[in-house]
């Protein structure tokens, strides 16, 4: 099941994170395991997990290949080290939608989400080249519930893109 999309305001968030770049049918057996090692990583250095995991595609290739930016937020700025990073997604409007499916089924909700934006003649952030490839882009995958934490026994995510304005 998926909601109605809409527009949402998000507030800047500090975050730490993994990036890997994968093609696509692959992400859900290289991604998912590193959010145990990223929340380890933020204990380990005396932060807080600040709220739920997700994943970031800021760039999809041409060749199917995507970036994966796997990250968990924190109250407050980390120093990286090793191979986790730091940084702050940025405040502004999101299109938003939560979908109640399976994880196998969000490229689709993800579907959803992007003809809906183009419907209502909004804007994305980053960069398109005009063969179904983007980059610099803010396309957040955010697992609020797992599946045994929603009497559904699926999943509750939300997908949001950030806008432009």
């Amino acid at each position: 099941m998926l909601t109605e999309p809409k527009i949402v305001a998000r507030e800047a968030q500090t975050f730490a994170f993994m990036r890997v770049v994968v093609p696509q049918p692959e992400i859900g057996r290289v991604a998912p395991p590193l959010v145990d090692q990223l929340i380890a990583w933020i204990e380990e250095m005396g932060g807080t997990v600040a709220g739920r995991s997700f994943f970031n595609y800021p760039r999809c290739y041409s060749d199917g290949g995507m970036e994966v930016i796997v990250g968990v937020p924190t109250t407050t700025m980390m120093t990286p080290s090793g191979e986790v990073s730091t940084a702050i997604l940025p405040a502004g409007r999101y299109a938003s939608l939560h979908a109640n499916v399976d994880y196998h089924k969000l490229h689709d909700a993800n579907r959803v989400l992007g003809e809906w934006v183009e419907r209502e003649g909004l804007e994305l952030d980053g960069r398109r080249d005009g063969q179904g490839s983007w980059s610099d882009s803010t396309r957040l995958e955010i697992y609020h519930l797992d599946p045994g934490e929603h009497p559904s026994g699926m999943p509750v995510t939300e997908i949001a893109f950030r806008l432009m304005r």
